[in-house]
């Protein structure tokens, strides 16, 4: 929250059809308001969408909020302890003590106005979200930014009482470093392998490779289909490659999803 307002950016729209993406409002309101929105029955999201469609193409990479999700292992006290130097909001959710997947639990949101607004295109805030909810233990499904939330109209909502903003750069300089390191990691098994005009072909054929057929619906078979070429060209640390190709892509899958790919890849006969 830079302006001296003290208000954040939110998107809003009335009602809970998810598979009506058109009619989402932006507006800039204080804090006590974005907890009227969580406590309503409606959609929200920390991003404005062009022309008011709310998916990825339109989203506008500009956010003053994080919002995490948990669902499970963290309970609201643990929340409260965990959030409370900073100004925010937590708030239940609709099966907050309910029985979900065999469990009850606590189950909450955390919405999280920002030293600075946000201004990473997708990929990138992708990167920085996943690093927050590795360190907090939270849903790994809230990393993109064109998520939406629903409202709940019996929500609890406790404010924090901190007076720090949550400052969101620290995180996206630790996915920088590690990507970095990754691609490290990962031009070097080339080279000691092939040498250098070598891995510089294979690099280049595989990047190439990547950009063309690494899309929704053939992301899979892209990556077995890499980790077996890597395999044959004798290279030793496939998985961290792999891990790196798909890292920085604009559709990367989850981790434990490119883990059990790379296995079955190295493990396959044929």
């Amino acid at each position: 929250m830079e302006s001296a307002d003290g208000k954040v950016l939110i998107s809003y729209k009335a009602g809970l059809n998810e598979k009506e993406p058109s009619g989402f409002r932006a507006y800039r309101l204080p804090l006590d308001r974005v907890a009227d929105m969580v406590r309503s029955a409606g959609q929200y999201s920390a991003v404005q969408f062009r022309d008011g469609y709310r998916d990825a193409a339109h989203a506008i990479p500009f956010s003053e909020l994080i919002i995490l999700d948990y669902d499970d292992g963290v309970t609201l006290c643990d929340a409260v302890d965990m959030f409370g130097q900073y100004i925010g909001i937590v708030a239940t959710t609709r099966s907050h003590q309910r029985e979900k997947h065999g469990v009850v639990c606590d189950r909450f949101r955390v919405v999280l106005p920002t030293l600075r607004p946000v201004k990473l295109e997708a990929v990138e805030f992708r990167k920085m979200m996943k690093e927050v909810i590795l360190h907090y233990g939270t849903d790994k499904a809230c990393s993109d930014m064109s998520r939406m939330y629903y409202g709940y109209p019996e929500a609890e909502v406790f404010f924090l009482e901190g007076c720090q903003l949550f400052d969101w750069e620290p995180f996206y300089q630790s996915a920088l470093d590690k990507e970095r390191q990754r691609q490290q990691q990962y031009r070097k098994p080339i080279q000691q392998a092939s040498g250098d005009r070598e891995a510089a072909q294979l690099d280049k054929a595989i990047q190439t490779f990547m950009r063309k057929e690494f899309v929704p619906g053939a992301r899979n078979p892209t990556l077995f289909k890499v980790s077996r070429w890597l395999r044959d060209k004798g290279i030793d640390d496939v998985s961290c490659m792999v891990h790196s190709l798909n890292s920085k892509s604009d559709y990367p899958l989850p981790d434990d999803e490119v883990n059990k790919i790379i296995r079955n890849a190295l493990t396959a006969k044929h």
